[in-house]
């Protein structure tokens, strides 16, 4: 079985190689063994996976390939909502229109391929200092503010177009903040305030890979898996 999994850095930052993932897919029964690829991209938006899908894409010394010549079996698509964000409400139409375009490219170029959405951690509100990000240090509170404030719409965002289209979604976000109250965010956060940590990186791999367990287990149901 081979399983993509395309985002930005949120999705980088599970490392290459996947090593949780793949020790979470080992412990499911029955135990998943697969040829893993990490096609996550720094600065990624949306409409950058939509290319990426179609087309080579280099990464420092690191070949992508496109879906004709991967065949994957499974793909995982993060949201992309952190960077598509800055677009604030005028791009929450295109945001979505972009997601259509996407499935409707693995339908076409992966017909094979079964999608699994991914929505990951939110990010913390308070601005991290300087050694921790350098990006948004000095930044001032309100401009923070509402860059966060358009994260989290755009995440939400995501959630509702993912349920109206009827597809299975590992909603890492929702996931955390319902543990908020025993177990912080900042539990699950590097330093700069956005990306996983450890404990991190080992949380989102384990909810994908049960995520990956559940559509294997539903198609086999509905004997659509050998």
């Amino acid at each position: 079985m081979r399983i993509v999994i395309y985002g930005d850095s949120m999705t980088e930052y599970l490392h290459r190689p996947l090593r949780a993932l793949a020790e979470h897919l080992a412990g499911l029964q029955p135990r998943v063994d697969a040829e893993l690829y990490n096609y996550g991209v720094g600065a990624t938006r949306a409409e950058l996976v939509l290319y990426r899908l179609r087309y080579e894409y280099w990464h420092g010394r690191e070949r992508m390939q496109p879906l004709p010549v991967l065949k994957p079996d499974i793909l995982v698509l993060e949201s992309c909502a952190f960077n598509n964000s800055n677009d604030q409400q005028a791009g929450l139409s295109n945001f979505t229109h972009v997601w259509d375009q996407i499935i409707a490219t693995c339908r076409e170029l992966a017909p094979q391929a079964r999608v699994l959405l991914h929505l990951t951690i939110a990010p913390i509100a308070a601005l991290p200092d300087e050694r921790a990000n350098r990006l948004f240090y000095g930044a001032l509170p309100e401009i923070f503010a509402l860059r966060h404030h358009w994260r989290g719409v755009y995440q939400q965002s995501f959630a509702q177009w993912a349920a109206r289209q009827g597809l299975p979604l590992v909603d890492v976000r929702q996931h955390v903040l319902n543990m908020a109250a025993q177990t912080p965010l900042k539990h699950w956060v590097a330093a700069d305030g956005v990306h996983p940590n450890p404990a991190g990186v080992n949380l989102i791999s384990a909810q994908i890979a049960a995520g990956i367990g559940a559509l294997l287990d539903l198609e086999k149901s509905n004997g659509a898996v050998a």
